[in-house]
């Protein structure tokens, strides 16, 4: 039953974020949205998420890691159900809210997985990454025929909060009970980086995660929150521009079984960063180059090449010591990737105002693909010391 409750929650992931991609120029059209507010929703997930991402562990400390799950998802139906209201300042609260909600449960979820899945973290993350895959594909397909069923973009928008409620009640009655959970200490470990005033040192490797996360999460957002608009620049109608990002997410769902199990050794794992890194270069080189040409192609590329995320939400499943810890890392790796990623959809949105084109866009993210690259095979070489591994030659 919990780890049918966790998948019910993993679907609910990206849906807030995809569904408000696809409608955004309808949503501007309408006037629920103005040009200013319509740059700043794309923005927002990543620079929610990493403010929300600091206080995340020591929440947790309080109310325990899976009552604090249960915070976020309370957020994230309130905030989605809000932004029915077509009024600009209520869609971008509403975002805010959601999202909020989003970084407290993909902080915890890997914490959640060690705790209670400790034996099957690969498995077990791969199923409920593959459900984010799958939830932001069918958000991203289906949002604009759903705004059209109801005869709203805002009321399209909202729908989105019912599976999010699902998921709320699934956790609700699966939660599992305080005795359950990991004692006092533990949390305490998780909240905050010093206990009985020593100061406890992050694992090897953290910050180098750190900073593969921070090109990832910048990609990927960019991505959700502008794909349909660039493809609508390049003259693909709205409906076939919405199904672009639907297609590059179910890409990922068969994408991520393969991607993650390269995660079990240093070897194999190289061979997926540079998988990841390759596709989404050649995705940004056709978007660049020749848009409209296959677009279809170019979208599935950009789905192989946001296995980024799910495999580097294996790795984080599987530092540190202990659930404790690794709810340490991960809120480290989160709030301060996210932090970093808040550049990309802002600056995505603003320098195609400023220039009319999304060239020098696409460029920008085509170097920051490169060097998650390089990044992704340095972190291997850390992957392989921290298992007792010879380095991969």
């Amino acid at each position: 039953m919990l780890l049918v409750a966790l998948l019910l929650v993993a679907v609910n992931l990206r849906l807030g974020v995809t569904s408000a991609s696809a409608l955004l120029t309808a949503l501007t059209a309408s006037g629920a949205l103005t040009p200013v507010a319509a740059i700043i929703v794309p923005s927002l997930p990543t620079a929610v998420f990493a403010i929300a991402g600091f206080g995340t562990a020591r929440l947790s400390a309080r109310l325990g890691v899976e009552r604090t799950l249960l915070a976020g998802l309370v957020a994230l139906v309130v905030g989605l159900a809000i932004r029915g209201i077509p009024e600009p300042a209520v869609v971008v609260a509403g975002t805010v809210i959601a999202t909020g909600g989003l970084a407290i449960v993909n902080i915890l979820l890997p914490a959640v997985v060690r705790a209670h899945f400790g034996a099957r973290i690969g498995p077990v993350t791969t199923a409920y990454s593959t459900l984010m895959s799958l939830g932001s594909a069918a958000a991203a397909a289906t949002a604009v025929p759903v705004a059209s069923a109801l005869g709203s973009p805002s009321l399209g928008l909202a729908a989105w909060a019912l599976p999010a409620l699902i998921g709320l009640v699934a956790w609700l009655l699966a939660m599992p009970r305080p005795r359950e959970r990991s004692g006092p200490p533990a949390l305490a470990a998780a909240g905050g980086a010093a206990v009985d005033g020593r100061r406890i040192p992050l694992p090897a490797g953290t910050l180098l995660l750190a900073a593969y996360f921070s090109l990832q999460a910048l990609l990927s957002y960019v991505v959700m929150g502008w794909l349909p608009s660039i493809a609508q620049d390049a003259g693909i109608p709205a409906e076939r521009a919405g199904l672009l990002l639907g297609i590059a997410m179910a890409v990922g769902v068969p994408a991520t079984v393969v991607v993650v199990s390269l995660a079990g050794s240093p070897r194999r794992m190289r061979i997926g960063f540079v998988l990841v890194a390759a596709a989404s270069v050649g995705a940004l080189a056709g978007l660049l180059l020749a848009p409209a040409a296959a677009p279809e192609v170019w979208a599935a590329l950009i789905g192989l090449g946001m296995c980024a995320f799910p495999l580097v939400l294996a790795l984080i499943a599987g530092f540190g010591d202990g659930p404790a810890e690794t709810a340490r890392v991960s809120s480290v790796v989160q709030s301060a990737g996210y932090s970093i990623a808040t550049l990309g959809p802002l600056g995505a949105g603003a320098l195609h105002q400023s220039t009319g084109s999304w060239s020098i866009v696409l460029v920008a993210l085509g170097c920051c693909a490169a060097l998650q690259g390089a990044l992704g095979l340095a972190l291997t070489r850390v992957v392989a010391r921290r298992r007792g591994a010879a380095e991969p030659s």
